[in-house]
């Protein structure tokens, strides 16, 4: 199994952070994840546990479609979402933590346990996990604060000058291995 973790501090508060990667994650994850070309809702309505959609993603030339589906949705602390097709065993959660009313740390964890051939690349998903999740982590905080900067400001358009980067605060990527277990 390959696990990663990743905090970031948001200037923006919980319940904005959660508009943008709870309540819209679907109009709003190919903003963050350059890889995903469409999400493609299954059913209607608004987010909540249950939703599912299809992301269609293009990587190293190749177009896939994943169905996956929403397994937790508290907001606004709380969105875990579920890839039960997948060959990686994919499953990500996103917990809010409001700092202040204005900031808050949001907490990514990633879990993977690959299934059939794909087991073999565990070694390589291990050593490339972390790098792609401290990219998307960080893209997503900038979606977050130039979404929510847009909201606030009525304009409906993200501010004109790219707000800081957020700080990083834990990130940390490991496996069963890593604490002994097995990897199959």
């Amino acid at each position: 199994m390959i696990t990663y973790t990743k905090t970031r501090r948001i200037e923006r508060s919980a319940e904005a952070a959660f508009d943008v990667i709870g309540t819209h994650v679907f109009d709003n994850h190919p903003k963050w994840e350059p890889e995903v070309l469409e999400i493609r809702r299954l059913d209607d309505g608004p987010v909540g546990v249950g939703s599912r959609a299809v992301m269609v993603r293009s990587e190293r030339g190749r177009v896939s479609e994943t169905e996956y589906s929403v397994t937790e949705f508290s907001p606004p602390t709380r969105i875990a979402f579920d890839h039960p097709g997948s060959s990686l065993g994919f499953a990500l959660e996103t917990s809010i933590l409001p700092v202040t009313a204005t900031s808050c740390d949001i907490t990514t964890r990633v879990t993977m346990q690959p299934r059939g051939w794909v087991r073999l690349l565990t070694p390589l998903l291990r050593l490339g996990t972390p790098r792609r999740g401290d990219r998307l982590t960080a893209s997503q905080a900038k979606v977050i604060e130039r979404t929510a900067s847009a909201a606030r400001s009525g304009t409906g358009r993200p501010p004109a000058a790219d707000p800081s980067a957020p700080a990083d605060l834990v990130t940390r990527a490991q496996s069963d291995a890593d604490k002994g277990g097995s990897d199959v």
